[in-house]
This record gives structure tokens, sequence and C-alpha cells, in this order.
């Protein structure tokens, strides 16, 4: 495995604790959690996980960022903020393993349970795009204010990079400037 391979972005599929029979329970965020590990190409790291659903737990969300290394089957994390402040400024040494698009990660505890530090092993999906950022704002812009992909809008105020009408977000993404028929009617009625 390189380095390039495990560069993007990941959901959490499982994370799971090995008991001291070797079998495997659910991991301190519950059965079904929900995460995503975030390895940039300039080094950089970026963890958030946390339990779903509204049961009661001690533990509901784990977060740390930092910076990451791969040197052959272990992925060092060294930890620069945290959501446990016990963590920052460690380094955090895991067992690596990559099948297709599937990353797992294997490491203990940091802090011990019952006198021992459990092994886990967290099981990532390469996250797959659901459009472009862009395309997100364009369309969660038109389904709450009625405003077209080339910024025009239904109504009266036109969308456009200059704040006048609202905020743009990327200008390549949308018409900086408003047709013509919508801004002869924005100058009708501020006139």
């Amino acid at each position: 495995m390189t380095p390039e391979e495990v560069v993007g972005v990941w959901r959490l599929a499982s994370y799971t604790e090995v008991g001291e029979d070797g079998g495997t329970v659910a991991g301190p965020l519950g059965e079904a959690p929900a995460g995503l590990l975030i390895y940039t190409a300039d080094g950089h790291v970026a963890v958030s996980m946390m339990r779903t659903g509204d049961a009661p737990a001690l533990e509901t969300y784990m977060g740390y960022s930092g910076q990451w290394r791969l040197a052959g089957d272990r992925m060092t994390h060294r930890v620069q903020v945290s959501a446990h402040p016990r963590m920052a400024g460690t380094e955090q040494i895991r067992r690596v393993a990559l099948d297709g698009e599937t990353l797992s990660l294997r490491g203990t505890a940091v802090t011990p349970v019952g006198g021992r530090a459990p092994e886990r092993v967290l099981t990532w999906r390469r996250a797959k795009p659901e459009g472009t950022a862009a395309d997100r704002i364009a369309s969660d812009r038109i389904a709450s204010d009625g405003i077209a992909a080339d910024g025009t809008a239904s109504g009266s105020t036109a969308f456009d990079s200059t704040g006048s009408g609202g905020t743009a977000f990327n200008s390549t993404a949308f018409d900086s400037t408003a047709s013509d028929e919508t801004a002869e009617q924005q100058q009708k009625e501020t006139h």
C-alpha cells in the first residue's frame, strides 16, 4: 500500500472491540457509529466519529486532527488537537490494511478498560463523491430560494457575487450577473 492509495475521504463502516476471547463486540460508540476519516496528500489527518441513536452513553463523540505518515503496515497519527485533551501531543500507531475500497485500522484503546487496553478495529469505506460542493450549494439554494443555477431568481432578487442579491460561494458555479430580464425588473422595483 502506498500513501497515495490512502489519501481521500473514508466513511466509518464499523468500530469494534476485540475481547479477551478473540470475539468482537461493539466499540465505545455503540452498534452503528457514524464517522469520517480524511487523509490529505500533504500529510494532514482528521477523524470525527459519533454514536447514532438516542441510547444514553458515556461516550458520544470522538475526534482529533493532526498529521499522518505511513510506513509499511503502520499508520501513525500525530495528534495535534483532540476532543479528548489527553490525546493531544501523542502518536497513535495503528496496523493498517487496504483491501480495494476498504481500509482497516487496528490499535489499542488510549484509555484502559477494566484494567486492560483492548484492541479496537475500525473499518472504513472510501466515500463516494456526491457531486461537487458547488453542485450541492446550487441545489440547496434552488430549493430554499428558487434561484436557478445561472444566478437568476424566480422572484425579484438576483443571486450575484456582489452581495446585493445574495452571496456567491463559487463564482465558477454561478453566473455572477443577473439575466437582463431580472436586472430590468430589479431596476424598476428600486426606482
